[in-house]
């Protein structure tokens, strides 16, 4: 291929690259070069926060040797590599060594020959050999020297960040971890300790409390140790079978049983039932030890294979004779009954296999030993109790920090010691800004300050922008539910609430709605209720409402891809336990989603520092990309959202799949996705033309994908208002990167803490500038950021994060059930959806969503989605 130009057109970003061939385009890398910090935000009034972080007062500075391991063939367990590694002819001879647990160590001492042992687990352990080997060759190779001093020169500004720097990070960060990991369950920097604290959150599944650690560099503070709260969940540690029990939702063991039984194929013979799989699938790799009288491996752990298609009346082993030298063929029931007088009272239950060779064990003698973290979907109930076990208010949760930082209990840890790390004992005390908060402004130039509080009510208020078209067509259809069902009479009075409730906020209303009981299929149901609405009133519905009796989030999918994708009307979802309380107050939290779907906006920020009022024709895009959980396939969804008026207040928003657990959008659906809102808002909001001012949100992308944002997705996005305006786009862009991860000591990067939350404790957002083509001042950007945080559409509090990137999670969140799958699939999202799903070998990677139906709504071009 010829040499070709690409020439990333944005300036102060990127750097111009010159390729020999297309393909390394994707590959070529370059270091993005960051945007330092212009000034610092001097509005509103300095206070003193603490911070959950602890100063490092020393860290080494001379050069640490890094040793490549090599244990067996290098696909060894985890189990298996910590006991190679730590026998006793590597404690001998490799002292004062940290190991990463799978292919490094660092010591200070230089071992030029390193190690080259045959380590003998069978002999290591104690216990005789078995009929077969249980030998590994454990290799220990010097492969450099890391220079630590480079670290000093980093964070004092000397060098720019290289990998000599990452090195030196990652070694003190294992430093770190060393000691902490064999005293208690090490998840990548979470610990926990077996007997802390926990919590039953019911069907087999312990919430704990651990703690979180990590070295992080610091503005002006050198290298700090973040210390936190962490929480996971695990298997309670209880019978195997309690285990299966919970899986499957048994009511006892009899159920249980049933469950597990073989079923019919189909074909004269038998197959494992769906709750076999199930089973088989969650439990494998779980750690038990064998509990009865008699058992000669009484405290042994044994990590589970899975089930086996055989019960213990069914499973034969030989059994040898030692007297005779005979060989007997006996099944397990009937050995457990001769040999320790043990009657299997469930001896239908599957065999249970162990990992270790020839090794099983009946379901009934097993228990689950040590923690083994829970890697599934909680169900509703146990999410709703996670969430409270998990909720501290802010002092609470500053007394467990102190807790877990005395649990780590740095200063007697005798490996900082040997590595001369040493951590201060006392939290970071800082300075940071108290921002004024913003006006709020409604219908009537009603205007309220929030102040500190950051929340208000809307009793008295009127929307800042009813909805643009009277209500004139709408519809409301109620599933009537088997209990406590809701009837015909409290629907008219839930309505007439509405109604009245609306026309104080400013609403207009011409007709009151069509009612409808609904009873059939979900999709007839809407269908008949879209038809006699549009009947009735002779035109189509410009809303309808929906009554369901439950949670079911597979119903509430079905309505909406039914809403969205073929009629094309905006819906509203609602509780019949909400309803028929009559609640003003659930009125109005109704009727700010109902309005921004009819056109209209809730509030208005109206800043009072002026420096941040949202530049004349500028154009706000926020972006996420959404993931399907552990053990469900579904492809991750690609959402953006485009602000629709001049002050950032409403926002249009679209959605397409993104592949298999892609991060970065791609440029067929940046295409796809923003070239019809970029034209609706030159149309609409630029007035034939487009923006000046382009600010771009984008949550959940590491600081190692901040290059690919700008190559890739800033570029397409480039390359759209190119071809809409003839190539003549002129506008400068700002990029923002909203994630989780603490402050730069060198880029324009800060935390702004922008909610108070219900319950627990809200943690900041850190937002980090990686473009400023528009040549921001601190106070301008901070604080047009914190103030936009206040006029989320459907909240009567100030958010945490940046409504722009806040209404791309919605939209992949909502897009989800605009997936091309018949609703006899199942549900392919949320609480019900089950953890057996593999992506399918005739489905693509990429397959296209439905797309939102087009009528005089024009429902592509609204708030959908809030």
């Amino acid at each position: 291929m010829e040499d070709f130009e690409y020439m990333n057109k944005l300036e102060g970003g990127l750097r111009h690259l010159r390729i020999q061939n297309a393909d390394e385009v994707a590959k070529y890398s370059v270091p993005v070069e960051t945007v330092a910090r212009p000034n610092h935000n001097q509005t509103g009034k300095e206070i003193e926060v603490l911070m959950n972080a602890y100063p490092i007062t020393k860290f080494p500075t001379r050069n640490v040797y890094q040793y490549d391991v090599q244990i067996g063939n290098g696909v060894e367990k985890n189990a298996v590599i910590k006991k190679v590694w730590n026998c006793n002819a590597r404690k001998a001879a490799l002292k004062q060594i940290v190991f990463d647990g799978q292919k490094l160590a660092w010591s200070m001492n230089n071992y030029p020959n390193g190690l080259n042992v045959v380590v003998d687990l069978d002999v290591e352990q104690g216990r005789p050999a078995g009929r077969t080997s249980n030998t590994f060759r454990l290799t220990v190779r010097p492969t450099k020297t890391v220079n630590l001093a480079v670290l000093n020169s980093w964070l004092t500004g000397r060098t720019s960040m290289s990998e000599a720097v990452l090195e030196a990070m990652n070694f003190l960060d294992h430093v770190l971890r060393e000691h902490p990991s064999g005293k208690f369950l090490a998840i990548r920097r979470s610990f926990f300790d077996p007997n802390g604290e926990n919590q039953d959150l019911g069907n087999g599944v312990l919430a704990f409390k651990g703690v979180y650690q990590a070295i992080r560099p610091a503005l002006g503070r050198g290298l700090i140790v973040n210390v936190d709260v962490s929480n996971s969940c695990f298997w309670a540690r209880t019978s195997f079978m309690g285990a299966a029990m919970a899986v499957l939702d048994c009511r006892d063991h009899q159920h249980l049983m049933h469950l597990l039984k073989p079923v019919a194929d189909g074909h004269g013979g038998v197959t494992e039932s769906t709750g076999f799989y199930e089973v088989h699938r969650r439990l494998r790799k779980l750690g038990v030890q064998p509990h009865y009288k008699g058992c000669p491996c009484l405290g042994v752990d044994f990590i589970v294979k899975g089930l086996l298609n055989a019960n213990a009346r069914q499973y034969t082993i030989e059994i040898k004779d030692k007297a005779t030298g005979t060989t007997q063929k006996m099944s397990v029931e009937a050995y457990f009954k001769k040999k320790y007088n043990l009657t299997l009272n469930y001896w239908e239950l599957p065999m249970v296999e162990m990992t270790k060779k020839g090794v099983v064990y009946p379901m009934e003698v097993l228990t689950i030993h040590g923690l083994h973290r829970y890697p599934w979907k909680l169900n509703e109930y146990q999410t709703s109790a996670m969430i409270k076990y998990a909720a501290s208010r802010p002092a609470d949760r500053l007394n467990s920090i102190h807790k877990s930082k005395a649990m780590l209990d740095h200063a007697k840890d005798p490996v900082l010691n040997t590595f001369s790390l040493a951590i201060d004992s006392n939290m970071i005390r800082t300075k940071a800004r108290l921002l004024p908060s913003p006006d709020i402004q409604f219908g009537g130039n009603q205007r309220l300050s929030p102040g500190t509080n950051g929340r208000w009510d809307l009793r008295g208020k009127k929307f800042y922008q009813p909805n643009k078209r009277p209500l004139e067509a709408w519809g409301v259809g109620f599933f009537p539910g088997k209990r406590n069902a809701i009837n015909q009479t409290q629907v008219q009075q839930f309505c007439d609430l509405l109604m009245k409730t609306y026309a104080g906020h400013g609403g207009m209303i011409k007709n009151k709605p069509h009612i409808l009981e609904l009873r059939e299929d979900i999709g007839e149901a809407i269908k008949r209720l879209y038809n006699t609405t549009g009947q009735r009133f002779q035109k189509d519905p410009q809303l309808l409402l929906i009554i369901v009796p439950d949670k079911n989030s597979f119903t509430y999918t079905r309505i909406k891809k039914s809403c969205d994708c073929r009629w094309g009307v905006p819906s509203q979802v609602l509780q019949s336990g909400h309803c028929v309380k009559l609640n003003p107050q659930y009125a109005s939290n109704v009727l700010m989603k109902v309005n921004a779907k009819l056109g209209g906006t809730t509030a208005r920020a109206v800043p009072k520092v002026t420096e941040a009022t949202l530049r004349p024709r500028s154009m706000i895009i926020g972006a996420d990309v959404t993931h399907s959980p552990l053990g469900v396939w579904s492809p991750s969804m690609a959402a953006m959202s485009v602000c629709m008026d001049a002050f950032g207040g409403r926002y249009w928003g679209a959605c397409e799949a993104n592949g298999d657990r892609l991060e970065i959008i791609a440029t067929s659906n940046i295409e796809v996705i923003l070239t019809p809102l970029i034209r609706e808002w030159m149309a609409t909001v630029g007035e034939g033309r487009a923006p000046e001012h382009v600010y771009y949100f984008r949550d959940g992308v590491s600081t190692g994908q901040f290059e690919q944002v700008l190559q890739q997705e800033v570029f397409d996005m480039k390359a759209i208002f190119m071809k809409l305006t003839q190539d003549q786009f002129k506008g400068k862009f700002t990029v923002i990167v909203a994630n989780k991860h603490v402050t730069s000591p060198h880029d324009w990067d800060f935390l702004l803490y922008s909610h108070i939350a219900l319950q627990g404790t809200s943690r900041p957002v850190h937002y980090h500038v990686i473009l400023d083509q528009i040549k921001h001042k601190a106070q301008e950007l901070e604080n047009m950021i914190y103030d936009h945080c206040y006029q989320y559409m459907r909240s009567t509090t100030s958010v945490s994060l940046f409504p722009a990137v806040y209404y791309a999670h919605l939209i992949a969140t909502r897009a989800r059930h605009h997936e091309d799958v018949p609703a006899s699939s199942g549900p392919q999202s949320g609480p019900e959806v089950k953890m057996t799903n593999p992506k399918p070998k005739d489905r693509p990677v990429d397959p296209r969503l439905l797309p939102i139906h087009g009528t005089s709504n024009r429902l592509p071009f609204g708030m959908w989605y809030i």
